[in-house]
């Protein structure tokens, strides 16, 4: 505790202190433990007294690990001495004009100036010379697949018109054609949950997919399934997310549904009916891979796997009575893939299990990163709210790795990011070891099953009882804290806006959109299996004016009888000719082409859309 007035210097005293400093040194640490302890001194009579209570405990065994050391002594028992007097950069303090003889300061007061005094302290240090170590531990062994993994011969495909090569599995070349679509490509610009706007630190559906990736390979390499059937799923889960996150893929499914009134001519009751089906971005992902992705002469999409497919499409929740699995698969996959009307779907083949976990994994750790990192939920505050018991063995974790950052003798350029590394690096350590634990177990009590086909609906691979707790726990303390926060509110609203805006406007005035879009609703026209459809396809972007017109103002507006619509949804008969069913199938391939056209955007290119179309 420093003083105003400057008292005499004692240098003789001062020269007493550092000698008994020393002595005590080499006499051992118990006497110096005992000076560390709080001492308070009288301002009237200058009389020092001396509290029992020693200084906070983890402060205190830091100062005193430091002390053991005679170099590390000597500079610290006077204070100019760290300062490095010949150096610009000085901390300004005088031992003897600053405080008085005898005089103990408690570091819990001066916390900036002991972290100071600490840096400099550690950088004056030898540093420890790390030689190279050789590892004698061998890890590789021949990777042989569980009875219960998908084996190269279970491989099936629509398409058996081109050749593997010989140095290629089939489920290589999977992820080889994920890797090479377009969809692939522009999920670098697609947003997570924060906006563009946030800086390039926060994720993307591009950067998830790779953790995704990253965390799934790891759960499957332990359960010794196939690494590329898993690496493929894990690639090509999201690439039929929207721009703008959820917000977009939610938008797109209201407006269809005729929550978000565009301008779409409909009755409640046939919105109601769902006539213009749904959007999630699951089906949407299989659509891209099997029909949007031009790629070959001979087929639409990118004839990966069946496998592929169905891991895709279950990663994530199904809504089998909402949204028509017709409307994003082709007949002959839908023939292989087992759909249940159960809430939860299960995918058959294990490396698809492996993806949605992982996914779940994935998403816990980078929401919590971009929540801590964002200043929306502070590091205190995140750590508060896992002192609960069913949270207690991932609390201990995380404590653990801040003491050891907190007394660690390495100079930390930020300490508050390498925290949060190593938080969320814990999170997703911890569920990952969870999910092997107890899927070893399950897959070790059914490899009597002898393999894996496509009516499985086993969940081999999940989180036991306390992860499964641990990790609805921490999805609702970020919802609470980051999806539900008002920035990330605002940025959902103008998102919802942007959608809206330039689905109307493309419904109103086809021919805005892309010209690879319009004559996409061309040919969907011209093969259509109702022969009045197909006979009245009219090319929106290479006809007489008049009959263009005409033909938008009829798709567009034209009020249609909603019972028979009804009953045309209701049989699905294609025999039916009546005037409105043909209006009404032309309206629906506009639609579904405006939504497949706008789920594919990304953040930049809609922005930039809506800017031209205002």
């Amino acid at each position: 505790k420093g003083e105003t007035s400057q008292p005499e210097k004692e240098p003789e005293k001062n020269e007493s202190v550092k000698d008994d400093a020393e002595e005590e040194l080499e006499n051992g640490t118990d006497k110096i433990e005992q000076k560390l302890g709080v001492y308070y001194i009288d301002e009237t009579t200058g009389e020092i007294t001396r509290d029992e209570v020693t200084v906070a405990g983890e402060l205190q065994e830091a100062i005193v690990a430091k002390l053991k050391e005679a170099s590390v002594l000597s500079e610290t028992c006077e204070v100019q001495s760290v300062s490095v007097n010949d150096s610009e950069d000085k901390i300004d303090l005088d031992v003897d004009a600053d405080f008085r003889y005898g005089q103990y300061v408690l570091m819990n007061d001066m916390d900036s100036l002991y972290d100071e005094l600490k840096e400099r302290i550690i950088a004056n240090k030898k540093e420890t010379d790390y030689s190279l170590i050789e590892n004698k531990n061998k890890c590789e062994k021949m990777y042989e697949l569980c009875v219960l993994a998908q084996k190269d011969e279970q491989s099936m495909r629509i398409y058996h018109n081109d050749s593997i090569g010989e140095n290629r599995t089939e489920f290589q070349r999977d992820r080889e054609r994920v890797v090479n679509c377009k969809a692939f490509r522009r999920l670098v610009d697609k947003a997570q949950i924060f906006g563009s706007e946030k800086g390039d630190y926060y994720r993307t559906r591009m950067t998830h997919t790779l953790e995704v990736n990253q965390i799934a390979k790891a759960i499957a390499y332990a359960l010794k399934l196939n690494l590329d059937l898993t690496e493929a799923i894990a690639l090509g889960h999201d690439l039929g997310h929207t721009p703008f996150g959820h917000q977009g893929e939610r938008t797109l499914d209201d407006i269809l549904c005729g929550k978000i009134d565009i301008g779409i001519n409909a009755t409640p009751k046939m919105f109601e009916g769902r006539c213009f089906g749904g959007f999630k971005h699951n089906y949407q992902s299989a659509k891209v891979l099997t029909e949007i992705e031009e790629k070959y002469k001979e087929f639409s999409g990118l004839n990966v796997s069946v496998q592929v497919i169905e891991g895709v499409l279950k990663h994530t929740k199904l809504k089998p009575e909402q949204i028509d699995l017709a409307d994003f698969l082709p007949k002959e996959y839908i023939d292989k893939i087992h759909i249940s009307n159960e809430k939860v779907q299960v995918c058959s083949n294990l490396e698809g299990q492996v993806v949605a976990i992982a996914d779940e994994i994935a998403q816990r750790g980078h929401d919590v990163d971009d929540a801590l990192t964002s200043g929306v939920m502070t590091i205190d505050e995140f750590i508060d709210r896992l002192k609960i018991d069913k949270c207690r063995e991932l609390y201990n974790k995380i404590d653990t790795e801040i003491k050891d950052i907190e007394n660690s003798q390495r100079l930390i350029i930020d300490k508050k990011e390498l925290v949060i590394s190593r938080i969320v690096t814990v999170i997703i350590n911890y569920f990952i070891q969870k999910t092997i634990q107890n899927s070893l177990r399950l897959v070790k009590e059914n490899e009597k099953l002898g393999g894996i086909s496509f009516d499985n609906t086993k969940v081999l691979v999940c989180f036991p009882n306390d992860a499964e707790r641990v990790n609805g726990y921490l999805e609702k303390v970020v919802q609470k804290k980051v999806i539900c926060n008002n920035e990330v509110a605002r940025a959902d609203y103008n998102a919802s806006m942007i959608v809206q805006n330039l689905f109307a406007k493309y419904y109103k005035n086809p021919r805005l959109l892309h010209s690879g879009t319009v004559h996409k609703i061309f040919l969907e026209t011209l093969k259509h299996e109702n022969r009045e459809v197909s006979n009245s396809a009219i090319n929106l972007s290479d006809g007489s004016i008049v009959l263009v017109n005409k033909e938008i103002e009829e798709i567009t507006s034209k009020s249609l009888d909603e019972k028979i619509i009804l009953e045309y949804i209701k049989k699905s008969d294609s025999l039916y000719t009546q005037k409105d069913v043909v209006i009404f199938e032309k309206r629906r391939i506009l639609v579904r082409a405006i939504t497949d056209y706008i789920a594919g955007m990304t953040d930049g290119y809609a922005l930039e859309e809506y800017q031209k179309l205002r």
